[in-house]
This record gives C-alpha cells, sequence and structure tokens, in this order.
C-alpha cells in the first residue's frame, strides 16, 4: 500500500490539533537552537522538540489513514522512532540544564543506545508493535511485550530526568534561580499526565490522547527561560499555557463530543463531503473560541485589567497635579495601593547638583544617591527597570553588579524604575518589598514600564515650572537690581548737573569779585612800594607785612580769574602718555614729600594708557591731588605715603592717587568739589585746587571719584575715555 496515495487518506479533524503542535514545537526548538549553536541547554532542547515533532506528526498521520496497514507502518517505522528519542533526549537536557552533563554522560549515552534497541527490535520483530485499534479519534497503535518493556523502561528515564530537576533545584542557593528550578520543575510534573497516552495502546479503553498539550506547556516554558532568564517571564508563559489549556478544553472538547457523536456518519460520507463538512465544523467552533476567549481571559489576567485600570486612573489625574509636592505624593499613593509595597522613594536630579534629591515625603534613608555613580549611569544608558532578583542571573549587570548591589543595600529597596526622558535621566522610583513578600510579577513590571513614562513626563513638567518660577523671580531681582543701578547712575548724573551748574555760578560770580578787587589791590601795591622808599626800622617792617598780605591777596585774585575765565585760545589737545606725566610729576615734586618724611611711589601699568587731553593740564590735576595727599599726611603726623598707580580698563585710561592720611568724613565728600570748600585751617588753603582739578577732567569727558575712610586714607579716581589714535 502506497504511503503517497491520498485516496488512502482523509481528513480526521483530530488530527488538526496535533499536527499544529508539532509544526509549532519544531519552529520552538529551532528558534532557542539559533539564539546559542553550541549550548548543551540548547541542543538538548531542540532535539526533544524534533523527537516530539516526528512523534506527533506520526500521530497526525496514523489518524488521518483510512487502512490499518497503514496506520501500523506509520507508527512502527516513524512514529515510534520519535516516541524512543523523547525520555533520553528529556535526561539529557536536564543534566544540561543543571550543569551535571559531564557526570551523567554515559548514562546519557546507554539512554540512546537503549532508545534505538528498542526502535530496532520493533521494526524487525513482531512483538513490538503488535497492530492498531480503531478508536473515535482514529486509529491507534497496539503495543506487544517489547513496546510494553520501553513504558517501563521511557518512565524510569523520565524519573530520573525529574530527580535530576531536583537535584540542581536543592544544590542551588541563589534564590531566583531556586525559583526558576521551581517553576521548569513544576511544569515537568505536568508532563507526566502524558503518560496516559500508553494506557489505549496497552488496553483497550478509549482514553483520548492529551499528551501532546502537555508536552506543549513544559516546553514553551523552558524555552523562555532558556532565552530570557527571567522566573517572571516563566510565570507569564504558565499563565497564558493554563489559558491556553482552558480554551483549548472549552473549545475541542465540544468539537471532540460532537465528532464523536457524528463519527459514523463521517465514516460512511463521500470522502469530499466529509472533508467539508469537518472543516466547516472546525471553522464553526473557531468562531466560538474567539467569543468566549475575552471571558476566558479576564479570569486569568485580572490582576492586569485592575492594573490597566489603574493607569488610566492615574493618567486622568495627571492634568490636575502641578505642585510638585502633590504630585510626588500622588506617585507614592498610586503605587503603594496597586503593588502592596511597603516602601517608594522618588529622587530627582537637580541642576548645579551632583546628587539625586529626595522629594517624596517620607525620611526612612538620608542617602542621597549619587548622579556620577555607575550603576545611575548605566540606568541612564540602559533605560530599563531594575529588579534586585536579576542582579546575579542577568549577565547585563556584569560590568556594575558590586555598585548595583550596594545601591540597593543602601537604600533598602527591591526595584529601581529610572525616569528617562531624551535620553537623559531626571530621577529615580524604588519600591522596597512587597506587604505579601512576593516577588513582582510580569503584569506589575509592565504597569511600571508604562507607569514610569507618564509619571517622567508629569515630573518633568513639574520640575520645568519649577525652572521657570525660579528665572521669573531671578529676572525680577535683576530687573530691580538694574533700576537700582540706573536710578543710581542718574542720580550721580544730576549730582554732576548741579555741581557744574553750581560751578558755572560760582565761577561768574568769582570772576566779577576778583575783577572788582583786583584793581584797588593792584593801587594798595604801587603806593607800598613808594612807602618803602621812604620808610625805616619798624615802619619798614610793617609796610614789608603789608605788602605779603597783598602779594597773597594777589595770587588768590589771579587763581580765582584764572578759574573764572574761560581761555581765548583753547588748550592743545593731544595724545597724552600717563605714565609719562605720573613719572615727570613724581621727579617735580618726590624731593619736596621726602622733606616731609612721605613716600612718593609709583605703580605703572605694562600697557602704555594713552588719553586725548592737555599734557599741562593732566599736569596739574596730578599735582593738587599730590599735594592734597601730603596735606592729608601731615595732619595725621605718621610716615606717610603716597602712590600713584596707571590703569587700562573696559575702554577707560586714568590714575589712582592713594594716601594714608586722615581721610575725609562722609558728610563732606558731596562738597570737596565745591569752590572754596576747604577743610585746612585759616590761611593753609583756598578751596580751589580740587574745583579747578574737577574742570580739567569734565573738560576732556573724564571722571573723578573719591573713595575715603577716616584715619585710613583716600583714594582718588581720574579716568578718561582711551585714545582711538595709534601710538
Amino acid at each position: 500500500m502506497s504511503f503517497l496515495n491520498a485516496y488512502n487518506y482523509y481528513l480526521n479533524p483530530y488530527a488538526v490539533p496535533v499536527l499544529f503542535v508539532s509544526t509549532l514545537l519544531f519552529l520552538i526548538g529551532v528558534f532557542v537552537l539559533t539564539q546559542n549553536l553550541r549550548g548543551p541547554s540548547n541542543i538538548s532542547f531542540f532535539i526533544i522538540c524534533l523527537s516530539s515533532c516526528i512523534w506527533l506528526y506520526g500521530m497526525s498521520l496514523v489518524y488521518c489513514s483510512r487502512y490499518e496497514s497503514l496506520a501500523l507502518k506509520w507508527y512502527k517505522y516513524f512514529t515510534f522512532f520519535g516516541v524512543t528519542q523523547i525520555a533520553p533526549s528529556i535526561y539529557f537536557f536536564s543534566a544540561a540544564w543543571t550543569g551535571l552533563l559531564p557526570k551523567k554522560r554515559k548514562k546519557i549515552i546507554l539512554g540512546y543506545l537503549l532508545a534505538f534497541t528498542f526502535f530496532f527490535l520493533s521494526c524487525f520483530t513482531s512483538y513490538g508493535i503488535i497492530g492498531v485499534r480503531k478508536y473515535f479519534w482514529g486509529f491507534y497503535p497496539i503495543y506487544g511485550p517489547i513496546a510494553q518493556v520501553f513504558v517501563g523502561a521511557f518512565v524510569i528515564c523520565y524519573t530520573m530526568a525529574l530527580w535530576t530537576f531536583v537535584q540542581g533545584w536543592q544544590k542551588e542557593l541563589r534564590p531566583n534561580y531556586r525559583k526558576q528550578y521551581a517553576y521548569i520543575t513544576f511544569a515537568y510534573l505536568i508532563t507526566f499526565f502524558g503518560a496516559c497516552d500508553f494506557i489505549p495502546k496497552i488496553v483497550p479503553l478509549p482514553l483520548y490522547p492529551l499528551g501532546y498539550v502537555t508536552v506543549l506547556s513544559w516546553l514553551s516554558i523552558v524555552a523562555y527561560s532558556i532565552i530570557r532568564y527571567k522566573v517572571m517571564d516563566i510565570e507569564t508563559v504558565i499563565h497564558k499555557t493554563l489559558m491556553w489549556a482552558a480554551l483549548s478544553s472549552v473549545v475541542f472538547l465540544p468539537l471532540g463530543l460532537t465528532i464523536y457523536y457524528f463519527k459514523d456518519l463521517l465514516f460512511y460520507l463521500h470522502p469530499a463531503i466529509s472533508a467539508v463538512f469537518g472543516v466547516g465544523l472546525f471553522l464553526l467552533f473557531m468562531i466560538y473560541a474567539r467569543t468566549i476567549q475575552p471571558w476566558i481571559d479576564h479570569i486569568f489576567q485580572r490582576r492586569k485589567h485592575d492594573l490597566e485600570r489603574t493607569f488610566i486612573k492615574f493618567n486622568d489625574n495627571l492634568v490636575h497635579l502641578k505642585d510638585l509636592d502633590e504630585l510626588s505624593s500622588y506617585i507614592v499613593q498610586t503605587i503603594r495601593e496597586i503593588l502592596y509595597v511597603d516602601k517608594v522613594q522618588i529622587f530627582l536630579k537637580h541642576r548645579g547638583n551632583t546628587s539625586l534629591i529626595r522629594i517624596d515625603a517620607e525620611t526612612d534613608s538620608n542617602v542621597e544617591p549619587s548622579y556620577n555613580n555607575t550603576f545611575i549611569r548605566w540606568l541612564e544608558e540602559q533605560d530599563r527597570i531594575t529588579l534586585v532578583d536579576f542582579i546575579d542571573i542577568d549577565p547585563r549587570f556584569e560590568h556594575v553588579r558590586d555598585e548595583t548591589k550596594r545601591f540597593f543595600e543602601e537604600l533598602g529597596v527591591r526595584v529601581t524604575v529610572p525616569l528617562v526622558l531624551n535620553r537623559e535621566l531626571i530621577g529615580l522610583i524604588n519600591l522596597g518589598q512587597k506587604a505579601n513578600l512576593k516577588p513582582f510579577r510580569s503584569a506589575e513590571v509592565m504597569f511600571l514600564s508604562e507607569f514610569r513614562r507618564a509619571a517622567t513626563i508629569a515630573l518633568s513638567n513639574s520640575l520645568r515650572l519649577i525652572e521657570m518660577q525660579e528665572n521669573l523671580q531671578k529676572w525680577n531681582e535683576e530687573l530691580e537690581e538694574k533700576v537700582k543701578q540706573r536710578t543710581h547712575e542718574l542720580e550721580e548724573a544730576q549730582k554732576q548737573l548741579i555741581q557744574a551748574e553750581k560751578l558755572a555760578t560760582l565761577g561768574t560770580l568769582a570772576g566779577g569779585v576778583a575783577h572788582e578787587i583786583n584793581n584797588p589791590l593792584t593801587a594798595v601795591l604801587t603806593n607800598i612800594q613808594l612807602l618803602k622808599l621812604d620808610a625805616k626800622g619798624e615802619d619798614k617792617e610793617s609796610i614789608e607785612l603789608i605788602e605779603e598780605g597783598a602779594k597773597r591777596c594777589r595770587e588768590i585774585i589771579q587763581k580765582i580769574m584764572k578759574y573764572a575765565r574761560k581761555p581765548e585760545i583753547e588748550a592743545n589737545i593731544e595724545k597724552v602718555n600717563l605714565n609719562s606725566i605720573v613719572e615727570n610729576t613724581i621727579s617735580f615734586l618726590e624731593y619736596q614729600l621726602k622733606q616731609e618724611n612721605i613716600e612718593l611711589a609709583m605703580k605703572n601699568s605694562k600697557t602704555v594708557p594713552y588719553a586725548s587731553a592737555n599734557n599741562n593740564e593732566l599736569v596739574q590735576v596730578l599735582t593738587n591731588l599730590i599735594l592734597n595727599a601730603k596735606d592729608a599726611i601731615k595732619d595725621t603726623g605718621r610716615v606717610g605715603k603716597v602712590e600713584i598707580e596707571t590703569l587700562v580698563s573696559n575702554g577707560v585710561v586714568g590714575f589712582k592717587v592713594k594716601d594714608n592720611g586722615h581721610g575725609i568724613p562722609g558728610q563732606h565728600l558731596t562738597k570737596i568739589f565745591d569752590p572754596f570748600f576747604t577743610t585746612k585751617d585759616v590761611g593753609k588753603g583756598t578751596g580751589l585746587g580740587l574745583a579747578v582739578t574737577y574742570g580739567i577732567v569734565k573738560k576732556y569727558s573724564g571722571n573723578i571719584d573719591v573713595d575715603s575712610k577716616l584715619n585710613a586714607g583716600t583714594t582718588f579716581t581720574v579716568t578718561f575715555p582711551k585714545s582711538n589714535d595709534p601710538v
């Protein structure tokens, strides 16, 4: 009977799920193998999937066979080969998974030798697969003595694999690996129910074989474990597998009962009509499955739905929260209510601060992690939620494992959630232990992943609002400072304007008075000369005293007239080297001041300053300031020092005259440039020196400032616009 003759087969609906699972297992095995072509766990897992694929694919052909002889050949020469390889392959995988492969290598080889032996004995003797029976799902093999011995060997090998998993579980000290072993071992126990498939092969009992469902469940969990190394992902697979099993039972059980009820009708119908009926029935039940699936989803993923509702509520309430304290309190409250954690910490990075500042209301820890910490930088780069349970098992922590452990220990938390915006870390949310001491599940981590995106944007907006408020406050302060500065400048300008007006008025008055006094004074001096010709003795001395006083009056009058009168010819304006002026003036006055026990020193700028002015008039300015400094020092009776320093800065040039005299009282500082104002004793000063100096400085668009402290000294600073003409 030909294997390739299509007439020898019919479309058996019971073969469809078996064929589907066999294809799925093959694809899973190939995918796991491609993750690591040399890994023993990957290779052994692929062999399990391949053996299961041969077994299930062969069973689907047995179910679809019309004749006993064809079904027997498919099982005896093809399907049974896959069945014999499953047990030793699982044992091989258990040894590779637990790291016991070197110790169990001989037993693995022996297991494969026995498997091949049973297969060849079944092929070439009549004591292996002795026939097939007709059940409601199709033909099914009958095991002879050799095949029944194989079942015993199969169970023994299966049990040895289970014991290997238990050994690995017992010797593992790391909590997460122990939990991983527990999940895989528990899932492996479920596959023992697949051994019920052997019962109809030994005794004529119509027990529908569901071994393919248990094998798919376990291999799916193991596949995720190999690829991800995460316990929570295994939990997710278990939930999905249970959900798939529930859906399959709800869907395929009615489907199987329907087919069983109409099996006689399907068997006698024309093959084409039977196929169409079977496909239509299958499609009808698929529609039925899609209808009831949401109900099953809700049962198995109720926790996920709760998390989704909480997240939607959180997003809706974020719109009404702007204040940072309110926002942080709401984030802490939401996480505590939905995840039942005992501790929630929120840290934010502030500008100009290398530490992350804690902003939540709790004060259970004073530790503020540094932004420059290696683990914090790694978090910013990876941008992923980190759980303390995965530090030892996730290879991505290899370079930061010690820093990561130290971070979790110092803060006493279990989970850290980085808040990253535009590839920049703005803060962290840390979670402590759950109140029920259970680990964080995959759905909860997914919730935190979505939650942190909304929280990051909200916290960033709050920080930006605070920054804008701080900038606004800063701008207000700067504006107030500028207003004060401009007001001060206006007041100074007003004072200078009043001073100029005062000087102009006094100049006019002084000019008139000086002119009126000068004529009679000239007559007095002329007559004194005549009287001196005839005077003798005491009379002559008296006349000389009168002459000396008159000459002094004439000098004062000349100074007044010089101050009040505008020159008929403007002084020649030229480029003036201030260093040269200071040097010449010092050489002229140095001896005179030395006699008064006063040191005259010069501190020149390295860059030669130039100003546009008249050389002689600037000499007069500097001379007046030096002589004033001399008089201020003489009144103290101490060893004096006058220091002249030339300066260049911000587009101006000038010089400072600093003394260590008695200083000027604060109430006099606004009057020192007034004509005839003096603090010297009567007969020692005219009060015109600084007034003349002020007039000369202003004449060349300059400025003169004074800084004085009682008993500490006075500093006059004279500045002019820098000359732009080349030297």
